[in-house]
């Protein structure tokens, strides 16, 4: 039985393999891998190249030495513009930068190496007007890639409001992707129509949980897990979906959880069929 986690990051400074290893202890199977900035590398030509690598060896390394299977997430972290614009550069420039970061991910996907555009999307946090609209464009180009390669696109933005839910759906319309396609992380249990047909991708909490099948069965699960030594087991420790699976399991049937994990096998059918 598939147990996916949805969205984690592991890192070199972190457990990394040590704590894929308490993930499959759990019960888990798959986990899907999204990149993380890195502050040790210049944010200049060959950034993104180095990012994804060290992402695509970790994958590898987790496959060999902990026995779980890993899906890939790459693209452009949307903070990245902030940073680069704190450091001089033209909200333009910086736009561009990510959009090369794209077209990079758009390869290693295209030779099957990665298997979803993300995280990409807007902070977090206020930012100024000219920041947020290059962040929309940012986002538009990545969805577009992901349409035109038939993969998901995982969205990093502020916390969803009806009114996040909205522009994020009119952005996958002006963008031509299916709506089904486009990712929430950190996903409050938002699942009825509420979210006007994005997929959210919820944090796997018990309470979340609940909530959420409350609606329906339309989301997948995540701990958003940094394995930061700074803020051990933040966002949730890496055991939390596989402890959740068997609780739907055992409270709800094991039909109820096949229906997630069917969430996941039509959104990154490139890498289940």
């Amino acid at each position: 039985m598939i147990i996916l986690d949805n969205h984690m990051h592991l890192q070199e400074h972190g457990e990394n393999v040590a704590a894929a290893r308490r993930f499959k202890k759990a019960g888990g199977t798959h986990l899907n891998l999204t990149n993380v900035p890195n502050p040790k590398y210049p944010m200049k030509e060959g950034y993104y190249k180095k990012i994804y690598e060290d992402t695509i060896k970790m994958a590898e390394k987790v496959k060999k030495e902990a026995g779980v299977e890993v899906l890939v997430t790459i693209g452009p972290y949307p903070v990245d513009m902030v940073h680069m614009v704190e450091k001089g550069i033209g909200v333009d420039d910086a736009r561009d930068f990510m959009i090369d970061g794209l077209h990079l991910a758009e390869k290693y996907i295209q030779d099957g190496i990665a298997n979803a555009i993300g995280e990409i999307g807007r902070p977090h946090f206020p930012v100024s007007r000219d920041i947020w609209e290059a962040s929309n464009e940012v986002i538009v180009e990545g969805m577009k890639i992901a349409k035109s390669l038939e993969v998901p696109v995982i969205l990093h933005t502020e916390s969803a409001t009806e009114k996040t839910w909205g522009e994020l759906a009119s952005l996958a319309d002006k963008a031509g992707i299916s709506r089904d396609m486009v990712i929430k992380h950190y996903s409050p249990p938002v699942i009825d129509e509420r979210n006007k047909g994005i997929f959210p991708s919820v944090i796997a909490s018990r309470k979340n949980v609940r909530e959420a099948l409350k609606q329906g069965t339309r989301f997948l699960l995540e701990t958003d897990f940094m394995d930061e030594p700074s803020r051990p087991n933040a966002v949730l420790p890496i055991e939390s979906v596989p402890k959740r699976a068997q609780f739907i399991r055992q409270e709800y049937g094991v039909d109820t959880w096949c229906k997630i994990i069917d969430n996941a096998k039509r959104i990154y059918k490139s890498y289940f069929n």
